[in-house]
């Protein structure tokens, strides 16, 4: 029984990797269906989550403050009035365990390389590419030019940094945090799938 936790960088096929790693292994694969279950247990909607998840600081806690919890209209259960992001880090922190306790999954993001640190039966593996290369990509693929495109990555990779700095106070470049670093520029999918197959048989217990 293993996990398997992965961390992405833009651009890395990660959803692909994940995905027929877990067909490859017979795993579960936990991705977007977390934030249904995040949605559930915070009786929020799906949409609502996401948003909770990209914007990790506290300037998420000043919106909600401001107009008065319009983020979390839809809460069922008000007992303890507003959304906050503890509320939100225990239930990530809790569902993630829970798959855990459960094996044989591999979990996408969700900070899971930090939650899951040091535990027994545990792969966590990251995807990297060339800053330029993915530039590049981005620019070819999105018909944008060379400061849109880094912008455009520049978002979506700052959302993941800050969400790992604001809850785990852990650097997400930091190589201490994975057992494999894949360099997708040089592997196709179909090679990290071999690479992560390949290293989880020495994780399974």
């Amino acid at each position: 029984m293993a996990v398997i936790t992965i961390s992405e960088e833009f651009g890395t096929e990660s959803e692909k990797v994940a995905i027929q790693t877990a067909q490859r292994l017979g795993y579960e694969y936990v991705g977007k269906q977390l934030i249904a279950e995040i949605a559930r247990e915070l009786h929020i909607s799906e949409s609502e989550a996401e948003v909770f998840r990209k914007t990790a600081q506290s300037r998420i806690l000043r919106f909600v403050d401001r107009f008065t919890c319009s983020i979390v209209q839809k809460v069922v259960d008000r007992e303890h009035g507003c959304l906050d992001d503890n509320s939100y880090y225990e239930t990530t922190k809790k569902l993630v365990e829970n798959v855990y306790d459960a094996g044989d999954a591999i979990i996408l993001g969700w900070g899971s390389q930090c939650l899951l640190r040091g535990k027994p039966g545990t792969l966590h593996v990251r995807l990297v590419k060339d800053d330029a290369t993915k530039i590049q990509e981005v620019m070819r693929n999105k018909n944008l030019d060379h400061n849109a495109a880094t912008a455009l990555i520049e978002k979506d990779e700052g959302d993941l940094r800050e969400y790992i700095k604001h809850y785990f106070n852990e650097d997400w470049n930091n190589a201490n945090l994975y057992d494999l670093i894949i360099d997708m520029e040089k592997n196709s999918v179909e090679k990290a799938v071999d690479l992560i197959c390949d290293n989880v048989k020495y994780k399974v217990q």
